[in-house]
């Protein structure tokens, strides 16, 4: 097990010092390319900067799959290559995550409400009824993680939020995390303001491999591998649940 002064860390970027991170966030940069293998990092266990690819503490398939030479013959490009595997913060395959999420708690709500107030679905419109499904899975969607450990979405999706040691959630942070996208990432769904908060979102995520929620909150979104039929179903069932208006 590391001592705290090797899990503390410190690195290059931007010609600045940047710091401190544990071990298991500095990897992740490396792994979203947020950073790469010639970056120099440091603890107080060495005794100079090195290149983060000369280090045996970060796995060299790291690095492996920035190089031109290693990838698949079905991709044509380096930039094929990328965004078909590990593009920096994957901000397709998180959105698709959400509103899978979102799509089938509107679907349980709606129904439960059909059945205990069938005048309220009937009257209500069906902006009103996803900006109530929005702010009611701000809470519940904490307490499933902190049960379960993921959403059905992100479980499909593979991937998962952990907190910068890898360690599990508990409902506080989740909840705090939850609330900031709803109103940095989704803008509570109210229309523009939800688009200009995507934009924003978009951005931080293709520039920095991180979310601004990620980073205030002290988590790490990893990703795994997803199949293009995966991808395509996750992004189908919400786009049929919108055309339909929100009725089965």
């Amino acid at each position: 097990m590391a001592s705290n002064k090797e899990n503390v860390w410190f690195f290059i970027k931007d010609s600045e010092q940047q710091g401190p991170v544990c071990l298991f966030e500095l990897q992740k940069l490396l792994e979203q390319r947020v950073l790469s293998g010639d970056t120099f990092v440091w603890n107080k266990s060495m005794k100079c900067w090195q290149m983060a690819k000369s280090l045996d503490v970060f796995s060299k398939c790291i690095f492996e799959s920035t190089r031109v030479h290693l990838l698949p013959d079905k991709f044509n490009t380096k930039e094929e290559y990328e965004e078909a595997t590990y593009p920096n913060g994957r901000p397709y395959v998180r959105y698709l995550a959400r509103f899978f999420d979102l799509s089938l708690f509107s679907i349980t709500f709606i129904l439960f409400v059909s059945i205990l107030f069938p005048a309220f679905v009937s009257e209500i419109s069906n902006l009103y009824i996803f900006i109530i499904s929005l702010i009611l899975w701000i809470m519940v969607e904490p307490a499933i993680i902190a049960i379960f450990g993921n959403t059905f979405g992100r479980a499909f999706l593979n991937t998962k939020i952990k907190s910068l040691n890898g360690d599990k959630l508990d409902f506080q942070t989740l909840l705090k995390r939850s609330i900031f996208v709803s109103a940095a990432g989704m803008g509570f769904g109210i229309p523009i303001l939800n688009f200009i908060c995507f934009f924003f979102s978009y951005r931080d995520l293709k520039k920095r491999g991180m979310s601004t929620w990620d980073n205030k909150n002290g988590t790490v979104t990893l990703y795994g591998k997803v199949s293009v039929s995966r991808l395509c179903i996750a992004g189908s069932f919400p786009l049929g649940l919108l055309a339909a208006g929100f009725y089965i």
